[in-house]
C-alpha cells in the first residue's frame, strides 16, 4: 500500500511544495540580471540623473567587444569642474556578471525592504567588484529582488584591520522606490547606513573636532565647507547614527550631454 501511495506523494510534493534553494542558483539569478540590464542597453544611450548629493552624466560605449556606460559624477556643493572620479566604464552596482558567477554562492531567499530576494553571497569582493581592494571589505552581500532582478540591498562587511581611530562595522546600501524612465530603471531613494566600531573616547573625539569646525570664524569655515563638500554632512549623519539617505530628483535619458565632459 505504501509502495503505491509514494508516486503520488512526489507528484503532491513536486506540484504544492515549495520550491528547494536548489532549484535556483547563483547562474539563474545572474542571468535574470544581465537580460534586464541589456534591455536597458537597447533602449538608453545617454542619461543624466540629479540626485540630492550628486549628478551623474553617462554615455553608452563599446567596451571589449559589448555595450556598456562610461560615467562621470559631479558631487554637489563643489565647482562646475570637479568630478567624484575620472571617467571610467561602469558596472550595474559594481556588479560584473561573469565575476559574480564564478565568485558567489546562492543562500536561498530573504524578504528585504518588503520583497523577496535571491541572496548572493561572496567571500572575496575584490574578485568581484575591481573598484574594491582586499583592504576595503572582507564579504559582501547582494539581495536581488525576485521579480525585478534589480538589487535592493546591499551589505558590505568591511576587513578588520586593527587600525586606530573608529572603523565601521558594516554598510548597508538599501535601494528603494524604483522606477523606469524612457527604459531607464533605476532607485529613487538610496539610504547608506554605517555602523560605527567607535569607543565613547573616539566619538567624543570627532564630536570636538565637528564642534571646532562650527565654530570656525565665517570665512574659514566656508572654505573648510567647500574643500570637503558633502562630506561634512556625511560625517554628521555618521555620528547621528541615522542612514544617510540620497534621493533622485531629475531624470534625463537620450538627452544632450555637456560639451566636453568625456574628453
Amino acid at each position: 500500500m505504501l509502495r503505491r501511495r509514494l508516486p503520488l506523494l512526489l507528484v503532491f510534493a513536486l506540484l504544492f511544495g515549495a520550491t528547494p534553494a536548489a532549484a535556483q542558483s547563483v547562474a539563474s539569478v545572474v542571468d535574470q540580471m544581465r537580460a534586464q540590464y541589456e534591455r536597458q542597453l537597447d533602449a538608453v544611450d545617454t542619461y543624466i540623473v540629479e540626485t540630492t548629493l550628486y549628478t551623474s552624466y553617462n554615455k553608452k560605449v563599446m567596451r571589449d567587444g559589448s555595450p556598456t556606460y562610461e560615467s562621470q559624477t559631479r558631487m554637489k556643493g563643489q565647482s562646475s569642474n570637479a568630478f567624484a572620479s575620472s571617467t571610467t566604464p561602469t558596472t550595474v552596482y559594481g556588479l560584473q556578471f561573469d565575476r559574480l558567477k564564478e565568485h558567489a554562492t546562492y543562500q536561498g531567499t530573504e524578504t528585504v525592504n518588503g520583497v523577496r530576494t535571491h541572496v548572493l553571497h561572496v567571500d572575496d569582493p575584490s574578485a568581484v567588484n575591481p573598484d574594491v581592494s582586499t583592504n576595503d571589505a572582507e564579504s559582501m552581500t547582494y539581495y536581488i529582488d525576485a521579480e525585478r532582478s534589480v538589487p535592493t540591498r546591499i551589505l558590505m562587511k568591511p576587513e578588520g584591520q586593527g587600525a586606530q581611530g573608529p572603523q565601521a562595522s558594516s554598510v548597508t546600501i538599501n535601494m528603494k522606490d524604483y522606477r523606469t524612465t524612457d527604459g531607464l530603471t533605476l532607485p529613487y531613494r538610496m539610504e547608506f547606513q554605517i555602523d560605527m566600531n567607535m569607543s565613547e573616547a573616539q566619538r567624543k573625539q570627532m564630536e570636538k573636532a565637528m564642534k571646532q569646525m562650527e565654530n570656525m570664524p565665517e570665512a574659514q569655515r566656508k572654505q573648510m565647507e567647500s574643500m570637503m563638500g558633502s562630506q561634512m554632512e556625511m560625517m554628521k549623519q555618521m555620528m547621528s547614527g541615522e542612514p544617510m539617505i540620497v534621493e533622485v530628483q531629475r531624470v534625463q535619458v537620450n538627452t544632450e550631454l555637456p560639451d566636453g565632459m568625456f574628453n
